[in-house]
């Protein structure tokens, strides 16, 4: 391995090539025994994941974050020493436990100190659709754990798991998971630390967006000045955000968000010229990152058609 990667991580081997492999994941194949297996949703640089792999070595442990820099760090921490018994995932939690986690496989979730987002409560994850959706993923008598120092966040996350299928309850404690989040507020002055758990209860299985097999399009004549497709809202949702053009590669990017019922993805559009006088191609950029739905090729088929400047 180069020098220069390994003072970020000492292997890739805990981190899981999601885009290579059956959907949902077999997860006893993937850790190689059948044992319990646990969640933690956000693991920042690892550290509470590290710490419990190693404590409970009976259980297997998997780790979802979003943050590349974080991954790096999680992975070096695992790499010391080195264990079969815990893996990493580098993607959106909602479309990980959506399409990878088979149904009643978990028998813990824990999220600590998530960001609380206080002036946008749109991008909090934890919303009532996303719990139910976490416990159709909780075995019978599974448990989910969260731990914020933020107050506001408790209380709404309290409020969002009335009438699912995953209520909570709410104690306020002097102690918390040691992490740097942890530590981080302890040095602030902070004194409680909010503790959501819940066990999950019967619910039916949640539905998901039938994949399909998304064909690139394209479209003979666009211009990139004027490209600005529209999207459409009813059963699924497209939303079209930023479009950023490089006249030098003559291509572009395209920001676009798909709603399909609970389902929410949002990926972007690779506009690119195939040739100096061919038609331009439009595709999902990395596709490794998107999951194949109906509302992807949707996208597609909206973005092309409001590229059409000609016959």
């Amino acid at each position: 391995m180069p020098a220069a990667s390994q003072k970020y991580y000492r292997s890739l081997k805990p981190l899981v090539p999601l885009s290579s492999l059956p959907r949902p994941l077999n997860l006893e194949e993937l850790f190689g025994r059948k044992a319990p297996v646990e969640l933690e949703i956000g693991f920042g640089n690892g550290e509470f994941l590290h710490r419990r792999s190693l404590e409970t070595p009976e259980r297997d442990f998997l780790g979802i974050e979003i943050a590349w820099p974080s991954v790096k760090r999680a992975l070096r921490r695992l790499g010391n020493p080195p264990r079969s018994n815990a893996r990493l995932i580098c993607q959106p939690a909602r479309s990980v436990l959506e399409r990878s986690i088979p149904p009643g496989s978990l028998a813990r979730v824990s999220a600590l100190f998530p960001v609380p987002w206080p002036k946008n409560e749109k991008k909090r994850l934890f919303s009532r659709d996303f719990l139910d959706l976490l416990s159709s993923r909780l075995g019978d008598g599974g448990l989910f754990i969260l731990v914020t120092d933020h107050l506001p966040l408790a209380e709404w996350i309290l409020e969002e798991s009335r009438g699912t299928a995953l209520p909570l309850s709410l104690e306020n404690k002097s102690q918390a998971p040691d992490t740097k989040y942890q530590r981080k507020w302890l040095e602030s002055g902070a004194a409680l630390f909010h503790h959501l758990k819940g066990e999950k209860r019967p619910d039916p299985a949640a539905s998901a967006a039938p994949e399909v097999f998304v064909r690139p399009l394209y479209v003979e004549n666009l211009d990139p000045s004027s490209f600005s497709p529209r999207g459409v809202t009813g059963e699924t949702t497209v939303v079209f955000k930023e479009f950023v053009f490089d006249p030098l590669l003559n291509e572009g990017l395209l920001n676009a968000k798909v709603v399909e019922d609970s389902f929410v993805q949002e990926f972007f559009i690779r506009v690119r010229k195939t040739k100096d006088n061919g038609p331009w191609k439009l595709y999902p950029a990395h596709s490794e990152r998107v999951f194949p739905t109906q509302g992807v090729q949707l996208a597609l088929t909206l973005a092309a058609e409001g590229g059409k400047t000609g016959p």
